[in-house]
């Protein structure tokens, strides 16, 4: 009986030493704390945005700019320390009108508004293998958006100029491939909240807030 039980307690010091071992071993392996800076580049998948359109009559008008997808891009730096990367980003994207719509009037146009926002961004990274990655987290800051003045047949300038800056968030998750010398290439989807324009000057035009997103291939590379 001494026997087994001293057999038993030697299998269980062998198997703790073996996890130990291995946690250690896991450890020595996570990569050391590290600066890093990137680009991304992609679309955006802004199709509409509705507005309204008020001439002082007491009752806005209904009014809505189709639009096509615009580049959605961002610069970035941070730093990745175990799980965890910590980044600040400046993005810009268009935003391209091809129809104006406002009641019953229709009108094929071709301009072009563009955001702009920047982000303090967080990011939970897990490993899925030696080379592979995946991130999801987000951020908080500000944002711009601005559209260029936008007609409705030759007389009526229905449609801005308006802009507005304010308060904008972001979500995004994606995954990475490590390259050989510990660069990455990341595909990334972006999900963006941005301040609604507007304009003060009759007619005043107020956009709704619009979310939308963005897909954008980036690379990140170590400092």
């Amino acid at each position: 009986m001494m026997q087994m039980t001293t057999q038993r307690r030697a299998r269980t010091l062998a198997a703790l030493a073996a996890a130990l071992l291995a946690l250690g071993t896991a450890q020595a392996a996570e990569p050391p704390p590290s600066n890093y800076w990137g680009a991304h580049l992609g679309a955006n998948t802004l199709r509409d945005w509705d507005a309204r359109v008020d001439f002082g009559f007491g009752t806005p008008f209904g009014g809505r700019a189709e639009l096509q997808r615009g580049l959605h891009g961002g610069l970035m730096a941070g730093r990745q320390s175990g799980h965890g990367r910590y980044e600040l980003e400046y993005e810009r994207g268009q935003i391209r009108v091809q129809r104006l719509s406002l009641g019953t009037l229709s009108q094929q146009v071709d301009a072009t508004g563009h955001y702009d926002a920047l982000f303090a961004n967080a990011y939970r990274l897990d490993r899925m293998g030696e080379n592979i990655e995946t991130f999801a987290g987000g951020g908080i800051g500000w944002g711009r958006v601005k559209l260029p003045q936008l007609n409705v047949g030759t007389t009526c300038a229905c449609f801005g100029p308006a802009e507005k800056s304010g308060f904008a968030w972001q979500l995004r998750a994606g995954v990475a491939y490590r390259l050989a010398d510990d660069s990455r290439i990341a595909l990334q989807y972006t999900w963006l909240n941005l301040p609604k324009p507007e304009r003060d000057a009759a007619p005043s035009v107020q956009y709704e807030r619009r979310r939308f997103g963005a897909i954008t291939l980036g690379y990140i590379r170590p400092f």
